[in-house]
C-alpha cells in the first residue's frame, strides 16, 4: 500500500473522531473543519515518518489542540465547547423538552465564561474522555496542572450553574416554580 492510500485510509477511519474533538474544543463546526484540515495537511507532509516511528492519531490530536490554542491566543476570544451547533443537526433539537434546552443553554453559557485553558481541560477530560496524563501530554502541561485546572473549572461551573438555577434559569423538570420559593 502506498503512502497516499495509507493516509486516505487513516482519514476515513479517524476523520470523524478528529472533527468531533475539534468541534468540542472550538464550539463551531466550520472553525473545527478548518482546524482539522490544517492538522491533516501537516500530518500528510510528515506521514511516512509519523506512521513509521510515531502515532498518527496522537500527532493529529496534538496538532488540533495546538491549532485551537493558537487561535485563542491570536483572536483573544473564548470559543464555545459543547457539541455541534443546532444548525448542523436540526433534527437533534426538533423535539427536545424545554427544560433540557434551558439546561443545555445554561451549561454552554457557563462553559463560555471559563478561561480557555480550563475549557480545554474540561473538553478533553470529560467530553473527549482522555485521562489526566493524556490531557497533560496533549496540552503540553503537567498532570498536576490538569488536575488543578479541572478542579477549578468544575468548581466555577457548579457555582455558575447554581446561580442560574437559583435565578430560575434552569428547571428540574417539575414545572414552573411557585413564587416565593
Amino acid at each position: 500500500m502506498d503512502v497516499d492510500d495509507e493516509f486516505t485510509r487513516f482519514v476515513e477511519e479517524r476523520g470523524l473522531e478528529l472533527l468531533r474533538l475539534a468541534v468540542a474544543l472550538t464550539g463551531d463546526r466550520h472553525q473545527a473543519e478548518d482546524v482539522v484540515q490544517g492538522a491533516l495537511e501537516r500530518l500528510y507532509g510528515r506521514w511516512a515518518k509519523v506512521a513509521r516511528h510515531g502515532d498518527p492519531v496522537w500527532y493529529a490530536r496534538r496538532s488540533i489542540v495546538n491549532a485551537v490554542r493558537d487561535r485563542w491566543r491570536g483572536e483573544r476570544r473564548h470559543p464555545e465547547v459543547l457539541g455541534l451547533p443546532a444548525e448542523d443537526h436540526p433534527e437533534r433539537d426538533a423535539y427536545v423538552p424545554i427544560d433540557e434546552m434551558l439546561t443545555r443553554d445554561a451549561v454552554r453559557r457557563a462553559l463560555d465564561e471559563l478561561p480557555p485553558r480550563r475549557r480545554m481541560v474540561i473538553a478533553l477530560r470529560y467530553w473527549g474522555g482522555y485521562t489526566e496524563a493524556e490531557t497533560a501530554r496533549l496540552m503540553d502541561i503537567s498532570v498536576g496542572t490538569v488536575k488543578s485546572q479541572a478542579h477549578h473549572a468544575l468548581r466555577e461551573l457548579r457555582g455558575r450553574l447554581e446561580q442560574v438555577e437559583n435565578a430560575g434559569g434552569m428547571r428540574d423538570g417539575s414545572g414552573p416554580r411557585p413564587a416565593g420559593r
